[in-house]
């Protein structure tokens, strides 16, 4: 209806281009995802995908501005089919490519003993996609770049609807940082042994493994939101092999930990922290542990420029604005684009499970702050000495207290003891 061509690359990301004006020369995505989580919700993604379609359509009426305009639909955002996030916008940027696919498996399918990649998976969408959707023509990619990208997302917690529902006004949270995760896998190997006749100081209990780890990851994740440099769960644990025996002491385990950056966090400093934590609790249960980093990322910093912009316009339409960091990644934070920013408008039910919820007064205003945001930048006299920056670089100076410097946060035995 929009009049846009519709592209498909090999990653599976899906675009729709259109230009508008007599001399298109800055090019704007605005999009976002529409896949989820198991068991999960209807507005995690789509939500700015409709803000995209909504605001494209607008920009299209308007006789104003210039320029080309994406709505962007990124594959695979999410990690729990394929245990790593945003693998559309990954591949725009170059973080993975094509040969990757063949060795990136989706990990419930191998826990049944089967063996799917993302390259299988691809090709079977990308088919279905093609047979389907008329006109839809193949790339290698969606686009190598753009000027600026804009995403809007539900919140994905319940801070801006109670804002709202304080204030009774249209309420936006603008995004001045984009969290990343740090992924990790870790096994357990301790003994077999009597539940009875063993005693407690000789056991090596791999679930007791575990249950350490949980504690002092629990404990550093905690320690991470105060000094605003991220959050931790172990959001994972098995035992193959044990078959629920009450009288047989488990002698292997495994488990998943999901670490939230945030600031000055890195990676590094997070994996010397589990490190430490491994080899606490391997002098503690008497077991042996091996860890598989399974991703990692650093956190981006949006565009000031932008957030101002953004900010500006809020108080002309009587929008309240809110600055704030996301701390779940997102495809904005891989997107190659000069400029980047992102919006979140209020939802409730959190995220990630069926009772995620948003409304289209919510909606709104989001699609009213991008139509005037790219008006005004496909008005701008286009700036040819621009070049494109798609390096992730680490946050500082956002809302929470950030000053004191990640090496003095690495995790020592003296702060997380058992």
């Amino acid at each position: 209806a929009l009049g846009m061509r519709i592209t498909l690359d090999k990653a599976g990301n899906i675009c729709g281009t259109i230009s508008v004006g007599n001399n298109p020369q800055k090019t704007i995505a605005i999009g976002s995802h529409t896949d989820s989580v198991y068991d999960g919700g209807q507005f995690d993604g789509p939500v700015g995908v409709v803000v995209g379609l909504q605001t494209a359509e607008n920009l299209i009426k308007s006789k104003n501005c210039t320029g080309i305009i994406k709505v962007p639909i990124y594959a695979c955002e999410e990690s729990s089919r394929f245990g790593n996030a945003c693998l559309g916008s990954k591949y725009l940027n170059g973080t993975i490519t094509e040969e990757d696919f063949s060795s990136i498996m989706d990990q419930k399918a191998l826990n049944q003993g089967k063996t799917i990649t993302l390259q299988e998976a691809i090709n079977f969408a990308n088919s279905y996609l093609k047979e389907h959707v008329d006109g839809i023509q193949e790339v290698d990619k969606i686009f190598d770049t753009v000027d600026y990208s804009l995403e809007a997302h539900i919140e994905q917690y319940d801070s801006l609807k109670k804002i709202y529902k304080k204030n009774k006004q249209d309420t936006i949270g603008i995004i001045n940082s984009i969290g990343s995760a740090v992924r990790i896998k870790y096994d357990v190997e301790g003994q077999s042994n009597h539940t009875g006749s063993t005693p407690m100081k000789k056991r090596k209990n791999a679930v007791d493994a575990t249950a350490f780890i949980g504690k002092l990851v629990r404990k550093l994740g905690k320690r991470y939101e105060k000094q605003g440099l991220g959050r931790a769960s172990q959001v994972e644990i098995n035992t193959p092999g044990h078959n629920g025996s009450f009288n047989q002491i488990p002698n292997r385990a495994n488990g998943l930990i999901d670490f939230r950056l945030q600031g000055e966090n890195t990676p590094e400093a997070v994996l010397e922290a589990f490190e430490n934590i491994k080899q606490q609790v391997e002098a503690k249960t008497k077991t042996k542990i091996t860890t598989t980093v399974v991703s990692q990322g650093t956190p981006v910093v949006t565009s000031k420029e932008l957030n101002q912009k953004l900010a500006q316009i809020c108080e002309q339409k009587g929008i309240q604005s809110i600055e704030m960091p996301s701390y779940p990644g997102q495809d904005t934070g891989y997107v190659p684009a000069t400029e980047k920013t992102m919006v979140f408008i209020p939802s409730t039910g959190g995220s990630h499970n069926p009772d995620e919820h948003t409304k289209k007064k919510f909606i709104k205003p989001a699609t009213i702050l991008f139509t005037e945001l790219a008006k005004e930048l496909l008005l701008e006299k286009f700036r040819d000495s621009q070049k494109v920056d798609v390096t992730l670089k680490p946050v500082s100076g956002i809302a929470q207290k950030q000053s004191a410097k990640v090496s003095e946060h690495a995790i020592s035995t003296d702060e997380l003891s058992l």
